[in-house]
């Protein structure tokens, strides 16, 4: 579902495409927004987000997953346009949370967070609840001015989110916001599997 008030949600299946699919919606949702300087980056903070969730956010006997989300389709992109920036979120039944760890060099995976964090002007997650949780991006366009902080009152993108997301689940989604969602950079977290 694509929204002309900046909106963009789609649900994903469990699938080795899941990732590429991601991308490829990402960059036509961000061109039709006229953000074409951001879909680069947004397609990479996509399949990033994306692949945790396949990896570690599906766990055994995982919790129902927020609507339009389903069974079949458990992973839910969701795309917000404000002005020059676009918040990415990806929502996954999982309880984990993300967790920043050094990377090996030697391992083939282990980057994925450390290449968010090189391109999103800030990331984070709501505090998990019986849906799952949601781990967003916010991306700047080149030369646009910095977003105030979460949680002030013109920090647009992630207010806009999470609003959608009251819509489609109820006001629990609000209340998640939390100190996580604040947090510029989870580097406190100790080192994990994410």
């Amino acid at each position: 579902m694509v929204d002309t008030a900046g909106f963009a949600t789609f649900p994903l299946a469990v699938s080795r495409e899941t990732p590429g699919t991601a991308r490829g919606v990402t960059r036509s949702t961000l061109r039709g927004w006229g953000l074409d300087a951001l879909v680069d980056d947004a397609a990479v903070v996509v399949s990033e987000l994306v692949t945790n969730a396949l990896r570690y956010g599906l766990p055994a006997g995982r919790a129902r997953p927020l609507p339009p989300a389903s069974e079949k389709q458990p992973i839910l992109l969701s795309l917000v346009h404000c002005g020059d920036a676009a918040l990415c979120a990806v929502f996954d039944p999982g309880p984990d949370v993300p967790r920043v760890r050094e990377p090996d060099f030697f391992e083939e995976s282990g980057r994925g967070l450390h290449v968010l964090e090189s391109l999103a002007e800030r990331w984070g997650w709501t505090t998990p609840d019986h849906s799952g949780k949601a781990v967003w991006a916010l991306l700047m366009a080149p030369g646009a001015s910095g977003p105030a902080a979460p949680g002030a009152g013109d920090w647009e993108p992630l207010t806009r989110l999470l609003l959608l997301l009251e819509l489609l689940s109820g006001p629990s989604w609000l209340k998640s916001l939390g100190a996580s969602a604040a947090a510029s950079v989870p580097r406190a977290v100790e080192p994990g599997h994410h």
